[in-house]
């Protein structure tokens, strides 16, 4: 009697886990009608992982109907993870990582993490790379001084500060700024804008560094950047440390906003210990992004080693085109109608 309990409670115990489980999951397939639901979205790839491996008992126990319909439905979930759907953005371009035939330039992208002790990396890795720009977010007072030592390499630069502890979003350049536009710090911290000249073609650089997820305010950061997105024309970079994965509806709304699309080869980037740094691009999750508009072309991106952040560099190589399909240049705008909230 006492046998025939215990078996029946794990029965249930292997039906009900892979239920529990499959709640979140769906949930996080509704983001457009909540930001809660958004949020689930963000542990998609885990959430379905996770019902496989505890749906394998119900298999063992001979429940093949309800073990193999969680095995399903998590595998779906992550054909949606794995393959994830193209943004309107890109729909019917096919100019990515097309050789260009013009000047190619370095992008590097990274979170340096506010409270990082191997500031030196760091400074080795820019200075291994030369990119040509370089977005950075968490950079806190600590960092200021690393970085002085390299403006005479940088001297075109904007550095946003933030209230808070972990400090502020940057864009250093080699470039200079295009004739006539002003770099602009959004909100607090939430963004860095310039439009860099880059030999003639100028295209604007965004770093972007998003809060968390509900409950926390990446919701209402999109709301704040979206009028500034919607009117900026011309060729566009936006790079940051974004707190959402690339199949969530906060990156969905950027692409939308900025009519840009997310470069392919991005990996996953961050790790919740910066000592695991290294396993951050196998098990780690996607939250940093690099989106370009349809007049960045001949884009490369690839992932560096770690240097004490507990995000990973992201480096892209890429070209900016001129000119539209008559050969006339297209305007470019760069909101200098809008306050600059501060660059020191």
């Amino acid at each position: 009697m006492v046998t025939t309990t215990k078996s029946s409670w794990m029965k249930l115990a292997a039906v009900l886990v892979p239920v529990l489980l499959s709640v979140p999951l769906v949930l996080g397939f509704f983001g457009s009608v909540h930001p809660a639901f958004d949020a689930f979205a963000h542990f998609r790839m885990h959430l379905a992982g996770l019902m496989i491996i505890t749906a394998l008992p119900a298999l063992f126990m001979g429940l093949w109907r309800e073990g193999l319909m969680a095995i399903v439905l998590a595998v779906m979930a992550l054909s949606t993870v794995l393959a994830p759907t193209p943004s309107p953005a890109s729909a019917g371009t096919s100019r990515v990582a097309e050789p260009s035939g013009r000047p190619e330039y370095k992008l590097l992208q990274l979170n340096l993490r506010f409270d990082n002790v191997e500031q030196t990396d760091v400074i080795r890795l820019i200075a291994q790379q030369a990119p040509d720009v370089i977005t950075l977010q968490e950079v806190s007072d600590s960092w200021r001084p690393k970085f002085a030592a390299i403006e005479a390499r940088y001297p075109y630069n904007i550095y946003c500060p933030s209230t808070k502890r972990i400090g502020g979003v940057a864009i250093l350049s080699r470039r200079p700024f295009a004739l006539g536009t002003t770099p602009q710090c959004i909100g607090n911290a939430l963004a860095g804008m310039a439009r860099i000249d880059f030999g003639g073609r100028s295209a604007l650089i965004a770093a972007l560094h998003l809060e968390w997820p509900w409950p926390f305010t990446q919701a209402e950061n999109v709301e704040e950047l979206r009028p500034y997105f919607e009117r900026l024309q011309g060729p566009m970079i936006v790079a940051g440390d974004f707190n959402a994965v690339p199949w969530s509806q906060t990156v969905r709304q950027i692409t939308e906003a900025s009519k840009t699309r997310s470069v392919d080869g991005l990996r996953p980037s961050w790790l919740v210990n910066g000592t695991l740094a290294k396993a951050a691009r196998w098990i780690g999750m996607p939250l940093d992004h690099i989106l370009v508009s349809d007049r960045i072309s001949g884009m490369r991106v690839e992932t560096l080693r770690p240097v004490g952040s507990d995000h990973l560099p992201l480096l892209l190589r890429f070209a900016v085109d001129g000119a539209d399909e008559d050969g006339h240049d297209l305007q470019t705008v760069m909101l200098t109608d809008q306050p600059i909230t501060s660059v020191p």
